[in-house]
């Protein structure tokens, strides 16, 4: 039998550390919705111009984003054309960091 982890057992206390968003709760999301992180992720990783670790962060998650939609069955031509600009945006980033 498992036993759920405590969140306070945790050495971190500081509840602000909490940095899990919607994207990592384990729902499934649609294409349409995976697509939106994507470009979120980018915006993020754009605006985060004084932060190289955290640029490169949310640049590999856009990155992930994007390339999921484009293996997606579903994604229509016009995500799959969407989801391309979010992956060169995302790898121009990343060996740009």
């Amino acid at each position: 039998m498992t036993h759920p982890v405590d969140p306070s057992a945790s050495t971190d206390h500081d509840p602000s550390s909490n940095t899990e968003d919607m994207a990592n709760s384990g729902e499934i999301h649609t294409t349409t919705q995976t697509l939106a992180f994507a470009r979120a992720d980018v915006h993020t990783a754009v605006g985060a111009h004084d932060d190289a670790h955290r640029r490169r962060q949310y640049a590999h998650s856009a990155l992930s984003h994007a390339n999921t939609v484009l293996l997606a069955p579903d994604a229509t031509d016009e995500q799959r054309r969407y989801a391309g600009y979010y992956q060169g945006d995302a790898l121009a980033m990343i060996a740009g960091a």
